[in-house]
This record gives structure tokens, C-alpha cells and sequence, in this order.
């Protein structure tokens, strides 16, 4: 908010948002054995996007900051990390784009009480300039009896039992001025890295746009072409099966 009042006189020099808070994951309880366990871990997310370029990925606010490694926490923690990834379009659009949030996937194989404490779940970060917001965090806990829950950003003492998997994806950053000024090889080197989907977006499925023809165009659908006998709709092999079993239709 600072930043937005500063930069009111000088808005070439404004930043977008980004993912809010460091974001953590706290989980302890009992071992089979009787000792007790206590893990915590900070997450990263988007950084915004910013004037000299493009926010960071998954990246920390401070500086000296690392991520935990998998094969630590396996190894002294009932835990079993089963993704640790880029969170694909999370960072906002933008001629310098945001950075995508982490999407980092626990498995608890304890029984214990699980802490979270992010931002970002209500607002998405916004974007300045012409930047598009990027997309907001979530957490999803996926017992191990099928069932799901959605946790809030700020929670203690959720209980988990052995098998039970919290999905934990963070914000993304803001994107700074528009994105249609952004270099073509840019926008293919983020597509090829998987940070970005491809640019296409075709709508609903054909299905769904029929049935809401009607009501969205004021028009009646068309109707869907029927193969005739020998179009090129109907396969050869087809055509010939049915005529030698004797379909004269």
C-alpha cells in the first residue's frame, strides 16, 4: 500500500502485488515409537512483476531463505513429499509477468495436528499498469478415506491421520503493464518451461455452447451433420462392414 501511495507521482516505478506473507506449515504429534516430531517449513510464492523485469518463481522475500530439502524432511519426519512444483499461469500476465506460486504436496504418515498460516486467499494479487492479478493461494486436505476438506489460509490444530495429503498452493505475483506488449519468443520460452499454458483459450465445450445457444445468441443450435452413405465422414472400413452385412440404408 506504501509502494501504491509513493509511486502516485512515478507509476513507471510501481510494483505490482505479490503472494503476501511468507507462508508456512507446521505439523507435530507422536511417533509410533513414543517420540515426539515437530516440523516447520516456509513456502514461497510469486514475486510481483517489477520495472527490471519479470517477479521470480517460487521465490522467498529475504534473501537467505532456502527451501528444505525433500530427502531432509523424509528422512527425520513422518512426511512423504509426493510434488513440489510451479504452479502453472499463477503468475498475473503483464508485460513483465508475476511470478508463479508452489504447489507442494504432504503426505502425513502419523497421526498429528497440522498449522497453516498464509495470505493471499480472498484477494488476488493485484496487477499494475495494465498487469493482470495473479491467481490466488489454496490448501486442500485429501483424507485418506476419499474425503476433502478446504482449510483456511490461518488455521491450528487440524487433525490428520496416516495417509492424509494437504495440497498446499501459494499465491502468485501481480503482472506489470500490459501483457499484449510482451516479446513473442518471451511468451514461448515461459510455455516451454511450463510456467505458462499455451495462449489459446476455445471457451466452453462445444457441448455446453449448444445448449446455452438459445439462451446466450438468441439463435437455435445447429444440427449436427449425419454420416451419409459413403461420405467421407464414415470411414472405409466402416462403409464396407456395414454393406456386406447387408445394410442397404
Amino acid at each position: 500500500m506504501l509502494g501504491g501511495a509513493l509511486c502516485k507521482q512515478a507509476p513507471e516505478l510501481n510494483t505490482a502485488a505479490g503472494y503476501g506473507t511468507s507462508p508456512y506449515m507446521l505439523y507435530s504429534g507422536w511417533d509410533g515409537e513414543g517420540d515426539f516430531f515437530y516440523s516447520m517449513e516456509i513456502l514461497y510464492g510469486g514475486i510481483p512483476g517489477r520495472p527490471i523485469g519479470d517477479g521470480m518463481d517460487g521465490h522467498s522475500w529475504w534473501p537467505l531463505f532456502e527451501n528444505i530439502p525433500t530427502e531432509y524432511l523424509e528422512a527425520y519426519y513422518p512426511l512423504r513429499i509426493d510434488g513440489y512444483t510451479t504452479v502453472t499461469d499463477s503468475g498475473g500476465p503483464g508485460l513483465h509477468r508475476g511470478g508463479n506460486g508452489v504447489e507442494k504436496r504432504y503426505v502425513y504418515l502419523e497421526p498429528g495436528e497440522v498449522s497453516i498460516h498464509d495470505d493471499r486467499w480472498l484477494t488476488p494479487p493485484w496487477g499494475v499498469l495494465g498487469g493482470l492479478p495473479g491467481r490466488r493461494s489454496t490448501k486442500l486436505l485429501q483424507r485418506a478415506d476419499g474425503t476433502e476438506e478446504v482449510l483456511p489460509s490461518k488455521c491450528d490444530y487440524v487433525k490428520v491421520e496416516a495417509g492424509d495429503m494437504l495440497v498446499y498452493r501459494t499465491a502468485g505475483g501481480g503482472g506489470w503493464k500490459d501483457r499484449l506488449e510482451r516479446p513473442v519468443e518471451t511468451v514461448a520460452r515461459d510455455v516451454s518451461f511450463g510456467l505458462v499454458s499455451r495462449a489459446f483459450d476455445f471457451g466452453a465445450p462445444l457441448e455446453d455452447v449448444i445448449a446455452n445457444c438459445k439462451a446466450e445468441t438468441g439463435l437455435e443450435p445447429p444440427t449436427p451433420a449425419k454420416p451419409l452413405r459413403w461420405a467421407p465422414l464414415e470411414s472405409g472400413e466402416d462403409a464396407l462392414a456395414r454393406v456386406r452385412a447387408g445394410d442397404s440404408v
